[in-house]
Order: structure tokens, then C-alpha cells, then sequence
């Protein structure tokens, strides 16, 4: 095969001078391969609960079994997510290379477990029925984690510039599938219309969905080629990656240490901020303190805005972060920078709050919240390449391939911080006795509380993520790869 075949079959440019540039065949398939489990997490995050109290025949108690499957869920992670990452590692690099297997192994379960989760057999006795989905949630969160792309996308490539690029396209389409899936009910009263039964109807859809994407996912991953892997990983016994890697990890690996505490705190800036942001635009922007009677109007326009914020800035946050990325030098600068810009619009929540001027001005607390959610946005890129950066890492220093075990680390750390913020909310809301009239939105507790609970919301989504920030900004002076060890890093991986 000549040098121009092989690099038309790699997906990489034909031009010498940058021979580590990928193709267009390679961000297609990198951005195909993430369409079955963008479209699962969608629906999982939208219609789960909901399919389980209205139509899968559970009633209330579906919220019993939702509910007491995603705590679950957490502690099943904390050992299934590093068990996969050592079996990643451990497989060796064959024909299809090292990671490619375990993204058609996600792809096919992410998609069975989903149909099956979203098409509950009508009829069945509640014990069966609570088996069928325990089961299927397991096949479904294990395929899940099998995803892994930051692994494919470290194989790729060595230059964190591409890498950021890799992961623009994917991004995009894990929003527009958010968009699409919280229109589910549309189509599948659509769908419904020629059956005449919505328990039917919903299975067909989500399983007609999901196996579009699953198809795609496969054409995608069958475009990718793998590269770049670690070059004494096939010399002998001592070089495998064995179970306790995942322990000394921790120890060996300067920048996965740093990674991780800085994530720890930098994470909770975006779970903190949203998980909040409803809960003040009603009771601060849109509620008479006097009475505890919502404007119903305003709150409407006020969470429409608060929802395009979700979106838009995000979405211009990831289109120009790889040009910036690129100006700042390296991830890490460019990271540092955004903690800083994430950090000081939520002390300035904090600060408007306390002086009385947040709630008599809501452009004070769109503008705030929109600087973050671009800084947010914006650092998806570089800390995703640092995450793989840190994988390089491992293999500079010790000779062995554990980027699975690197990235086991990084899941868990999202999903139990998902997790913790959820379960701060609630608690705050019981505490300061939260109770609202159903019938009509307002509030129904004890009207003399709202300002106390306004300041804890903010403290949550101002003060907390400013501290959060700037103590993961001091923790990141110590990230150990500099341009020297990142140049040796580049120079060691190449084939």
C-alpha cells in the first residue's frame, strides 16, 4: 500500500508538514460513533421516570423503582467503572485496534438496553416488571460505560489542538439530541394516532430511535483507525496492566492526581449553578414576598430565557474554544484562564445578592450566569484534552497503557457529582420547610422564609462555584506537564 493510500485509509492529511492533522473521514466517524449514546443519556435524563410512572403499568411506585435504581445505579459505578477500564487496558491492540471493540460493544448495548428499558412487557405481574428493568438499567449503564471515546480520541492523535477539534461535532450533537428528545411526546403521540396505544406507541419510538442511531454509530466507528499506541505495551507480562493499576494510579501519576482534585471543585461550578437557577428565577425574579404569589407570566418568559442559556452559550463556548485553546499555549493555560471566568461571575451573584440589588435587577443575574455558562462551555474542550493528556502521561512515565483506569476516574467523578447536587437541593428544601401550592405554583410554607431561602440558593449557585473555582484554579499550579514534557510526550508516542 503506498503513502498516499495509507494516509486516505488512516484519515489523516496527506500533507507532510502536518502529519498528525486527522481527515474528514475521522471526525465524521468520531462524530457518528456518539450518536446511540448521546440519544441514550437524552432519554434517560428526560423520559426515564417519566415512561416508569405513566406508561410502563408501574403507577406511583415507578418513581419507587426509578428513584432507588439511579442511587443504585451510583454505588454499582464506583466498582463496574474502574472493572471496565482494567479490561480495556488489559485487551491488547488487534486488527480493529484497542479501543474500537469495546465502542461496538457500547453501541450494542447502550441500544438493547435502551429499547428494552423503554418497551416494559404490558401485563406483567410489578415483581417481574422491577426485574425487567433492574436488569436492562445494568445492561444499559454497562455499555455505558464501555463508551469511552477520550480513549479512541488519544489513539488519534498526539496534537491537543486536533483533539480539542474531535470533540466539537460530538458536542453539538449531544445538545441537538437533547433538543430533539424533549419533543419525545410529539412524535410519539404521532405514532400513536395509528395504534391506539401509547405503552405500544412509546416502545416503538424509542426503539425506532435508538436503532437509527445505533446503525450510524456503527458506520461511524467502522471510519475511525487507530494510531498512536503505547510502544512497549506488547513487550512482555511486566508491561500488562493489572487490577491494582487502578490503585496505583493515585500515586505514580502526578497529573491524574491534579486532574482529579481539580475536577473534584471545578465540577460542582456547572451542576451547582443549574441545579439552582430555576429555583431562584421563580421565588427571587418572579414571586410578590409579601404574598408568595408567583407571576406566572414572568416566570415563563424568565425560565424560557434561563433554558436558551443552557444552550446557546454553551454551544458558543465549544464553537470557539479550539482557536482560543490554540492561542493560550496549552489546555492547562487555557483552563486556568476559564476557572477564573467562571469563578468571578458567581462571586458576583453572591456579592448582588448581599447588597440587595440581585432581585431588583434580573439583567445582573442573566449576564452572570450567561458569562459562566460560556466559560463552561468554553472549558469543555480543554479539560476533555487534559483528561487525555493525562493518559499520555501515564504511559511517559511508566511504559504502560492505562488511559481506560484515568478515564474510569474522570465518569465516576461526573455522575457522583450529578448525584451530590441533586441530593444538596433536596435537602435545602427541606430544611427551610419548602411547600408549594400545587394547584396554583404559589408558595404555601411560611412567606417570611422566602428571602432566607434565596440567600442558600445563592450561596449554592454564587458562592459556593466562586470558591470551588478559584480553589481548583490554585490546585492546577501544580499540573507537572509543561511544553518541554509534552514535546518528549509527543516524541516517545510516535509510531
Amino acid at each position: 500500500m503506498g503513502e498516499r493510500e495509507q494516509k486516505k485509509h488512516s484519515g489523516t492529511s496527506a500533507n507532510p508538514a502536518y502529519p498528525d492533522k486527522l481527515g474528514f473521514r475521522t471526525y465524521l466517524g468520531t462524530t457518528a460513533m456518539s450518536l446511540t449514546d448521546a440519544m441514550g443519556a437524552a432519554l434517560m435524563t428526560s423520559w426515564f421516570m417519566v415512561y416508569l410512572t405513566d406508561y410502563a403499568g408501574l403507577g406511583a411506585f415507578g418513581a419507587v423503582v426509578g428513584s432507588s435504581i439511579l442511587l443504585f445505579s451510583r454505588i454499582f459505578d464506583a466498582v463496574n467503572d474502574p472493572l471496565e477500564g482494567w479490561i480495556m487496558d488489559r485487551a491488547k491492540v488487534g486488527k480493529h485496534g484497542k479501543y474500537k471493540p469495546f465502542i461496538i460493544l457500547s453501541i450494542l448495548l447502550t441500544s438493547v438496553g435502551i429499547s428494552c428499558l423503554f418497551f416494559v412487557p404490558a401485563g406483567t405481574h410489578v415483581v417481574l416488571t422491577c426485574l425487567w428493568v433492574i436488569f436492562f438499567y445494568l445492561v444499559y449503564d454497562v455499555g455505558a460505560s464501555f463508551y469511552a471515546p477520550n480513549l479512541v480520541y488519544r489513539t488519534l492523535t498526539l496534537d491537543p489542538n486536533q483533539r480539542g477539534k474531535m470533540m466539537i461535532a460530538p458536542r453539538f450533537v449531544s445538545m441537538l439530541l437533547g433538543m430533539i428528545t424533549a419533543g419525545l411526546i410529539g412524535i410519539v403521540n404521532a405514532v400513536d394516532a395509528g395504534i391506539g396505544d401509547m405503552h405500544t406507541s412509546f416502545g416503538l419510538t424509542v426503539t425506532a430511535l435508538i436503532g437509527i442511531t445505533a446503525i450510524l454509530s456503527l458506520l461511524g466507528i467502522s471510519l475511525v483507525r487507530e494510531k498512536h499506541h503505547a510502544p512497549r505495551e506488547e513487550s512482555g507480562s511486566k508491561t500488562r496492566v493489572r487490577l491494582r493499576d487502578f490503585f496505583l494510579l493515585l500515586k505514580e501519576n502526578k497529573a491524574l492526581r491534579v486532574r482529579i482534585l481539580d475536577m473534584t471543585f471545578s465540577g460542582f461550578i456547572w451542576t451547582f449553578l443549574f441545579a439552582t437557577m430555576l429555583y431562584y428565577i421563580k421565588w427571587g425574579l418572579c414571586t410578590d414576598l409579601t404574598t408568595g404569589q408567583v407571576d406566572s407570566d414572568a416566570y415563563g418568559v424568565y425560565s424560557l430565557v434561563s433554558s436558551m442559556m443552557m444552550f446557546l452559550p454553551l454551544l458558543l463556548g465549544t464553537a470557539i474554544a479550539v482557536p482560543l485553546m490554540k492561542k493560550a499555549g496549552s489546555p492547562m493555560r487555557f483552563h486556568r484562564i476559564l476557572l477564573l471566568l467562571q469563578a468571578a461571575p458567581c462571586g458576583l451573584l453572591f456579592l448582588f445578592q448581599v447588597i440587595g440589588v440581585l432581585r431588583s435587577t434580573p439583567a445582573l443575574f442573566f449576564l452572570c450566569t450567561a458569562i459562566t455558562a460560556v466559560a463552561v462551555g468554553c472549558d469543555f474542550i480543554p479539560g476533555e484534552s487534559i483528561n487525555i493528556e493525562c493518559m499520555d502521561y501515564e504511559i511517559y512515565q511508566n511504559g504502560k497503557d492505562r488511559s481506560a483506569l484515568c478515564n474510569a476516574f474522570n465518569k465516576f467523578i461526573n455522575k457522583a457529582q450529578s448525584a451530590l447536587a441533586g441530593s444538596l437541593i433536596g435537602f435545602l428544601l427541606v430544611a427551610i420547610g419548602y411547600v408549594v401550592d400545587s394547584r396554583t405554583g404559589d408558595f404555601a410554607g411560611d412567606i417570611t422564609r422566602i428571602p432566607h431561602m434565596l440567600t442558600w440558593f445563592i450561596v449554592i449557585m454564587g458562592l459556593l462555584p466562586c470558591l470551588f473555582g478559584l480553589i481548583a484554579w490554585l490546585v492546577t499550579r501544580s499540573y507537572p506537564v509543561t511544553d518541554e514534557i509534552r514535546s518528549q510526550m509527543k516524541e516517545q508516542l510516535l509510531p
